[in-house]
């Protein structure tokens, strides 16, 4: 009796050691990450170091060459088509939205509302994301609900609370517009269709994206591009803030998924984010980080539109974020003193960089 208790016993120390084990490493493996981040926190780069370094960390740089999807190649008569349905309101029911109604280029491709207007001006629950870089995005919306640009251009054409129209309904009426129907015909081979459609707009969208910043004239080696002020601020970046272990590369974006915390604002009770998408739990109130470049000209800021300036989005992050469940690990207090945040909101507008001149089309008439 007393060896078949002794060997439960050691069966049930065994396992209860086993996980004690395994959950020790993952222990270890989280404070290793984090020693990582702190101890990046705690090197602060001295201005001439900076200067002499042909590679910045978090592979900081300018932008390469767009990607061009093979199903979906670029020609100027496409991305002509695709600027015209872009500012055509009649893509919409009640002929009234355009995809420029929220991604206005006077408002950085944003709208400039804490959270956007839809259908029947009612007051959506998230803020309208720039379309500026979407082009180097792995998925689009702050959920990340589309795989690609082309979907991302149709799904609000469709949504009841965004232009709210019936696919087969827009797309006779665009058909019974000659200038269309011939340009769908001379594009595409064919009528329209809402998968050319979609293939059109994303190929103008792909035309927007960012050229030559303060920013990117300092990575290509003009070390006086850059004030001291903006260039301690991107020590700040890249060490003390440790921004860049989510917003690297050459867009400033990771296109992972995470919950800072920020408070619930608007007219959703809740807002799960990513979690809609994938189901996980640990997505639970995770959205996409977005690219910072010429973060200057699209405020308010975050999914809800929460914070009107930079100097709050960093006051934000200094703090460690907001408190709500689920919050990223990532996320800490920065202990950044007001000269230090001052300095990285003088870098993060040195990201503004030039776009190409769009200039509204005069659209086709009925007939």
């Amino acid at each position: 009796m007393k060896a078949r208790t002794m060997g439960k016993w050691l069966v049930g120390g065994a396992a209860l050691m086993a996980s004690v084990v395994a959950m020790t490493s993952v222990l270890q493996a989280e404070s290793v990450g984090n020693a990582k981040v702190q101890k990046a926190r705690r090197t602060l780069i001295n201005l001439s170091t900076l200067d002499q370094m042909t590679v910045l960390p978090g592979d900081l740089g300018p932008l390469p060459a767009v990607p061009i999807p093979a199903s979906n190649p670029q020609t100027p008569a496409k991305i002509e088509l695709g600027k015209m349905l872009f500012f055509d309101p009649r893509l919409s029911e009640n002929d009234h939205w355009s995809c420029a109604t929220c991604h206005n280029p006077s408002f950085g491709y944003s709208d400039g509302l804490p959270r956007s207007m839809g259908f029947g001006d009612s007051e959506l629950g998230r803020h309208s994301p720039t379309v500026i870089n979407i082009a180097y995005n792995s998925t689009q919306f702050w959920d990340g609900r589309a795989a690609t640009m082309e979907d991302q251009a149709t799904g609000p054409i469709v949504a009841s609370k965004e232009m709210n129209s019936d696919p087969k309904q827009m797309i006779a009426e665009i058909t019974d517009i000659p200038f269309y129907s011939q340009q769908f015909k001379d594009v595409f081979g064919g009528p329209p269709s809402m998968k050319n459609v979609g293939m059109a707009i994303a190929s103008f969208e792909r035309t927007i994206v960012t050229g030559d910043s303060k920013f990117d004239r300092y990575a290509k080696g003009d070390k006086k591009a850059l004030t001291n002020q903006e260039k301690r601020g991107l020590t700040m970046f890249i060490s003390k803030a440790a921004c860049t272990q989510c917003h690297n590369g050459p867009n400033f974006t990771d296109s992972s998924f995470q919950n800072l915390g920020v408070p619930q604002e608007g007219p959703l009770a809740e807002d799960l984010g990513r979690y809609e998408v994938t189901k996980d739990p640990k997505d639970k109130g995770a959205f996409k980080v977005p690219t910072l470049r010429n973060i200057a000209m699209t405020p308010p800021y975050m999914h809800t539109g929460t914070f009107n300036s930079l100097d709050e989005v960093v006051d934000f992050y200094n703090k460690g974020g907001g408190s709500l469940p689920n919050k990223s690990p990532k996320i800490l207090p920065l202990n950044m003193n007001d000269d230090e945040k001052k300095d990285l909101v003088a870098f993060l507008k040195t990201l503004t960089g030039e776009l190409p001149q769009v200039i509204p089309p005069q659209l086709p008439p009925r007939s």
